[in-house]
């Protein structure tokens, strides 16, 4: 019954529906069986119930693994038992192979087994031999029975060779049919099916015991070819949907029936339906012509492919490369079209920015400021940029064909040579030319920049192209601006910057030769200042260059003469003998300088200090010499005004000692407590009386002040108080010092309520010109409650005169506020009468060096005459200072000055003395 079920593999699909039947025997086929067989076969598969047939198929397809089953049918009118097994073989696929069918009698209620294939070595020989797949034979000892000539000539043996052999003697024991069939023969499995890869192929693997599982037999389906195929429409799809191409497919009417992802991407139609409601693919072309064409070419079968402007569903216009292709059935017919398009817009865009640069390009070469010169490999020119003739005068005909080297100047053409040669030995880099010289058809040399580039083996350009730029233009502007950076552009004289790095190469030649010897002058103008300012600054600015002019007629062509500020010159005098070379320049200088200059209607006449150093093995640096230079020129300032002095050693320290005394002054008034008392600060006050020359009588003090070094012990005023004046700390030293004088006469107030007693105190240049002295002293005055017509202020004549103008408008704010005013060492400074009666003071002070000076036969005695006649002539006080002997007093008190203060009365006392002093009454009575 049912013999064939042995001879086919049946296919199911999920629900247990028939699909096809792969007979193992090619020999055998089901037409060759009658059709009742055929009936009952086809009622053995149909009559399991379809849930119970569907139930086990989608375990087998969940599980992946094989499925037995076992159910009774009734059949024909015949209880029909089957045993088979489900083998997965697709996701979608079972293979249902039944290997027992047994006919049960209703009647006796017996079972009866019939075998459905008689396991007798002739039949089984037959169906090897007439099975096309690999058919093999194999004991439970895993020894091969015998196959079929297939599997023999696949591995080019005898069908013979492989009996009574191991199966494992191919590819060995641990391969994956040798374990395969070892797991199956273990198994209670009667029938299995495996897909597996080996050596010759890939395929799906039957295997069937028999002789009550002494042995098995194995059929292997060649299923290579299938899941090849299986494989590259996977990947074909896999494809088709990653693709950065747009493809789409439309059927023969045109009706679009497929889009890729980037299809959707690229037009913005998210489905085939979307895209047909608009009109298709041909329906996004902008151009109806080239849409019309297109569909003209394609509807007769034919390929198009071109570049179209096509627009999206956001109205997005694309600029696209399209390929439409027919699909023909095996007749011929055409049954639908492929496209695939490619977005170009940006190539396109791309295309078009370059056509526009090129354009862009050869319009700047051809206007361009640089010359682009193309030279074979000789050097010869191929072709110049029209900017040639604009830039050199020559035409382009005129030059194509001669060397570049023969408008180069000689001295450079080496260096040309060597580029060209450079550039020769390493195609494609550059090299560049700093400066060279080029002859302009007029005969003058242009100067160029250049880089060069070897493209002898790009097509395109076929030689050395050089782009030169003309920098002339550039080149003399640099001079230029190199020698307003080294030069003074009043006089052209080197400046500080060039004197400095000349200098420092002279110091570089006396370490190479000791002997050696150059010397550095500085030279200042005496007194330039009052000429600038009295005569105008174009005035000043054409005497200095007279001056300049004087001093380097002076000199030898190998010194440098150098201005380094307003009136400042320096010399370096290279190569000398001594310092009395230096001494010699210095006077012959000073000579030519002192002679009379004549400007106009103008006669000048100038003097200069200079300071000399000699170079030697202490100087290092250049700015050293200079330094010490300075310092003997202002000590000539000081000492000899229009003369020299050589620099020495204690001169050096002199400056030294100077800056160490600057720190400590600094230190000592940063001490000062804001005005309070004087309890920690290193400063104090002393007051040297004022009397009346007639009566004797105190009439009050002039306060100074007097430093207290912790080391140094007392400091002179002369020498701190002009140090206070040029570093700016006269001014907080000043403040303190008026603060300190009125809460002293604050206290003598208190004492002495009755006395008319006055305090002089002495403000410098600085104070006076500040601009909230006004303001300050009116806030001690009303802090400390004095009476202001106790305070007197002494300014010195000069500061006054500084400008009068101003001083006039300050000294009348002082007097609003109550407060005397004296002129002080009146008669050394450059006084105008026409001022002097306008300015509102009260006192004139005669200076101590007239007084001094008047001596025995009555020296001076006129100056002090004419100063007490005029200050009462105006109204004033007349005091004199530094009297110190009984004559001078004599002569004061003769001339009729009133008031005086000096040694021959008392020294100068701290404010405990002072004090002391109001309970004295000078007596002074001479005749």
């Amino acid at each position: 019954m049912f013999p064939v079920m042995n001879n086919c593999i049946w296919v199911l699909n999920r629900t247990g529906c028939f699909l096809e039947s792969i007979p193992v025997n090619k020999e055998v086929c089901l037409s060759q069986y009658n059709h009742l067989e055929i009936r009952k076969i086809c009622q053995v598969i149909e009559n399991i119930q379809k849930n119970f047939l569907s139930n086990h198929i989608q375990i087998c397809l969940e599980t992946n693994r094989p499925v037995e089953i076992e159910k009774i049918s009734y059949i024909e009118e015949q209880n029909v038992k089957i045993n088979a097994i489900i083998y997965p073989i697709s996701k979608d696929k079972v293979i249902f192979s039944p290997y027992n069918i047994q006919v049960i009698d209703s009647n006796i209620k017996s079972q009866k087994k019939d075998s459905i294939v008689t396991e007798t070595d002739e039949q089984l020989q037959t169906l090897l031999e007439a099975i096309p797949g690999l058919v093999s034979w194999i004991s439970s000892d895993l020894c091969y029975l015998g196959v079929n000539r297939h599997l023999a000539e696949i591995y080019k043996l005898s069908p013979e060779e492989f009996i009574g052999k191991e199966i494992g003697f191919l590819s060995g024991e641990d391969a994956e049919f040798p374990k395969f069939v070892r797991n199956f023969f273990e198994s209670n499995s009667t029938v299995t099916v495996q897909e597996m890869k080996s050596s010759v192929g890939q395929y799906l693997i039957v295997a069937q015991k028999y002789n009550q599982g002494q042995a098995a037999c194995t059929v292997g389906l060649d299923i290579t070819e299938l899941r090849q195929t299986e494989t590259a429409l996977a990947l074909t799809g896999k494809a088709v949907e990653s693709s950065s191409e747009a493809i789409s497919m439309t059927d023969a009417n045109g009706n679009h029936i497929y889009q890729n992802p980037a299809f959707t991407q690229l037009f913005d139609y998210a489905t085939v339906e979307e895209l047909n409601a608009n009109g298709g693919l041909l329906s996004l072309i902008t151009d109806e012509r080239a849409a019309k064409q297109i569909s003209d070419t394609i509807k007769n079968g034919k390929s198009w492919n071109g570049e179209i402007s096509c627009r999206s569903r956001s109205d997005r216009l694309i600029q696209i490369f399209i390929r439409i292709d027919a699909i023909k059935d095996p007749k011929k017919q055409v049954i639908g079209f492929v496209a695939i398009s490619a977005d170009i817009t940006e190539r396109k865009q791309a295309e078009k920015q370059l056509r526009e640069n090129e354009q862009r390009f050869r319009s700047l070469i051809e206007n361009s400021t640089d010359i682009i010169q193309i030279l074979d490999e000789n050097g010869i020119y191929q072709y110049l940029s029209p900017s040639q003739e604009r830039i050199l005068g020559y035409t382009c005909k005129e030059l194509i064909g001669k060397s570049a080297l023969e408008l180069i100047h000689p001295n450079d053409r080496w260096w040309m040579k060597l580029v060209i040669e450079g550039v020769q030995q390493y195609p494609k880099t550059r090299r560049g030319l700093d400066e060279y010289r080029v002859r302009h058809k007029n005969g003058s040399w242009c100067i160029f920049e250049a880089v060069a580039m070897n493209l002898l083996d790009d097509k395109s350009v076929q030689g050395i192209v050089i782009n030169c730029h003309d920098v002339t233009e550039r080149k003399s502007a640099e001079d230029k601006l190199l020698h307003q950076s080294l030069y003074d552009s009043l006089t052209d004289l080197p400046n500080r910057a060039l004197l400095m790095e000349r200098i420092q190469q002279a110091l570089a030649r006396t370490r190479r030769n000791p002997n050696y010897i150059f010397a550095v002058l500085t030279i200042n103008l005496d007194r330039f200042k009052i000429i600038n300012e009295s005569h105008g600054h174009s005035m000043g600015d054409r005497l200095l260059v007279e001056i300049a002019k004087r001093i380097q007629v002076c000199l030898r062509a190998i010194d440098t003469i150098a201005r380094t500020g307003s009136d400042e010159f320096v010399i370096l005098l290279e190569n000398v003998y001594d310092q009395g070379d230096a001494m010699g320049l210095a006077t012959l200088i000073q000579t030519a300088i002192a002679q009379p200059i004549e400007f106009d209607t103008q006669r000048l006449f100038v003097t200069a200090s200079i300071g000399i150093v000699i170079s030697s093995d202490d100087y290092q640096w250049a700015g050293d010499l200079l330094r010490d230079a300075n310092i003997a020129m202002d000590r000539a300032k000081v000492e000899n005004q229009g003369g020299y002095l050589v620099f020495t050693r204690s001169m050096h320290n002199d400056v030294t000692e100077i800056m160490q005394l600057e720190h400590e002054l600094r230190h000592a008034v940063e001490m000062l407590e804001n005005l309070a008392p004087p309890v920690t600060n290193n400063f104090l006050l002393n007051y040297q009386p004022i009397i009346s020359l007639c009566t004797g009588k105190l009439l009050g003090f002039e306060a100074l002040v007097r430093w207290r070094h912790p080391e140094g012990g007392i400091i002179s005023p002369i020498k701190f108080i002009p140090l206070a004046e040029e570093t700016g700390l006269i001014i907080p030293l000043g403040q303190w010092i008026l603060w300190e004088v009125c809460r002293q006469l604050q206290e003598w107030q208190k004492i002495y309520s009755q006395t008319d007693l006055t305090v002089a105190v002495n403000i410098s240049g600085k104070q006076f010109s500040q601009h909230n002295l006004i303001l300050h002293i009116q806030r001690i005055l009303q802090q400390t409650g004095i009476n202001p017509q106790k305070l007197k202020i002494e300014i010195t004549e000069s500061v006054v005169m500084d400008n009068a103008e101003s001083a006039i408008t300050v000294l009348s704010q002082l007097q609003e506020l109550g407060i005397q005013l004296s002129v002080d060492d009146f008669g050394t400074g450059y006084s105008s009468l026409s001022y002097l009666h306008r300015f509102p003071i009260n006192t004139l002070k005669v200076d101590k060096s007239f007084v001094t000076n008047m001596g025995v036969n009555g020296e001076n005695c006129e100056i002090v005459r004419a100063v007490v006649t005029l200050a009462h002539s105006l109204g004033l006080d007349v005091v004199a200072e530094g009297i110190e002997t009984e004559q001078q007093l004599t002569q004061l008190k003769n001339l009729g000055c009133e008031y005086g203060q000096g040694y021959l009365f008392s020294k100068p006392v701290d404010a405990t003395g002072a004090t002391a002093l109001l309970d004295t009454n000078f007596f002074i009575n001479r005749q």
